[in-house]
């Protein structure tokens, strides 16, 4: 066997040992389910009509939203540039060449012109390499994709939660104006009083003392809803506008999301990102591979000389034989790689099945305590009765008064704040699922 039959036999027996798998493809485990699982939209989800509309506005308008969609958009160009690769290479333009021949019996020089009009090239995708960088520019599109579902629910969520936010403002500010009044009467009366007699000035200033703290909080609670009414603009994009909003009203039965079949979480856009990854590590490997193998191209070029058309096709086979190593090495990265990889997604997933379980046990705390909250208000409510009547009829004290005053505000703004835990759990548990377009 001469030299050239015995390359020829070592370049396909190498390809065949190293194109093992190079043409597989990425069998996802989520494909069959995702079919299966319908995931809420975030419209049967938050049913405000005020809130629906800041989310549209949001959606419309935000810009980081829009950067996610360009990229997208620059994903999708990539993939079809990679899809063209399977095509021939064609290269047109006009190269003169001239060549002179010289006889020594007559003296005479003969010119011989020609043109070279196109030159091709096309290489032949027999071992992968092109398959597999296709399939590569297809998995990071799907993967910009998710970033930009991840993004869209991350906006939603950011909007809702501002919202349920404002809800609570609004009637931590209410209950705190009614107790700024009630302390208001109750200094007045305190004063009455210390006129009759029937008390000191300690007890006027005590009353005092939580009539200006209550006033003091009550501001408090103001700037913190404009900070948060100007957040909200911000996520809008809009310079100024009411931030138009009902009254807080916890919802307590939300059977859409609560009964949530949790292999959505495989479906997720952070945990669909990850398994992308996974694929793309998947690509890579089988690329390394496929970089072992020869790479065939067929090429030509068409041009004219002597007044004729002329053709010229011309085949390459090219081996990687030693490359110093890094055909090999490279295989061996992108096998740890493909691990590495593997251990990322079964993480992602654990991750958001504790972040859902997180959400569902917080939800049902927060709802189970709802009564409890309740009949603390009631409770407090009927011993400020009690202890004012028993101090107008002088059988009871100031500070008895002053503790039920301030035990009721602080029960209301307790079950206030836990009727806004209850809707904010659902934007948790909305986020945590990935949540629906």
């Amino acid at each position: 066997m001469n030299n050239i039959n015995k390359f020829i036999v070592f370049a396909f027996v190498s390809a065949f040992l190293c194109s093992c798998g190079i043409y597989g493809k990425y069998q996802s485990v989520t494909a069959e389910e995702a079919e299966q699982i319908r995931i809420p939209s975030y419209t049967e989800i938050f049913r405000e009509p005020e809130l629906l509309s800041l989310i549209d506005t949001a959606l419309a308008n935000n810009l980081d939203l829009k950067i996610a969609h360009l990229r997208v958009q620059q994903a999708d160009a990539v993939v079809k540039a990679a899809k063209l690769a399977y095509l021939p290479r064609l290269f047109a333009g006009a190269q003169p060449a001239v060549s002179l021949t010289a006889f020594k019996s007559d003296g005479n020089t003969v010119r011989d012109w020609s043109y070279t009009f196109g030159t091709a090239s096309w290489e032949i995708d027999i071992f992968g390499r092109l398959t597999n960088q296709k399939r590569i520019a297809q998995v990071n599109r799907e993967q910009l994709a998710d970033y930009e579902q991840a993004a869209r629910v991350e906006l939603i969520a950011a909007v809702a939660t501002l919202y349920y936010n404002l809800q609570v403002l609004d009637a931590q500010i209410e209950a705190t104006d009614a107790a700024e009044q009630n302390w208001e009467k109750s200094v007045y009366t305190m004063k009455e009083m210390k006129k009759a007699g029937l008390n000191d000035e300690a007890a006027v200033s005590q009353f005092e003392g939580s009539y200006y703290s209550t006033k003091a909080a009550s501001k408090a609670l103001r700037l913190l809803r404009t900070q948060a009414e100007n957040a909200m603009l911000l996520i809008l994009c809009k310079e100024d506008g009411a931030i138009l909003r009902g009254k807080l009203n916890p919802q307590t039965d939300n059977s859409i999301i609560e009964s949530i079949d949790l292999r959505v979480l495989r479906t997720r856009p952070d945990v669909n990102a990850s398994e992308m990854n996974l694929a793309s590590a998947f690509y890579n490997a089988n690329l390394a591979r496929a970089n072992c193998c020869p790479s065939i191209n067929i090429g030509g070029t068409i041009g004219w000389a002597n007044g004729s058309v002329i053709y010229n096709a011309v085949g390459g086979l090219l081996q990687p034989l030693f490359n110093a190593g890094q055909n090999i090495l490279a295989v061996r990265v992108s096998k740890s790689k493909l691990e590495e990889a593997e251990m990322a997604y079964t993480n992602s997933l654990l991750t958001a099945g504790n972040e859902v379980n997180d959400a569902l046990a917080a939800r049902k705390s927060y709802i189970d305590r709802v009564d409890d909250y309740s009949k603390r208000v009631e409770s407090m409510t009927r011993a400020l009765d009690a202890t004012q009547f028993k101090m107008s009829l002088g059988r009871g004290t100031y500070l008895e008064v002053l503790n039920a005053q301030n035990e009721l505000l602080d029960a209301q703004m307790s079950m206030i704040e836990n009727s806004g835990n209850i809707l904010i759990s659902a934007v948790d548990l909305y986020h945590a699922i990935g949540g629906g377009k």
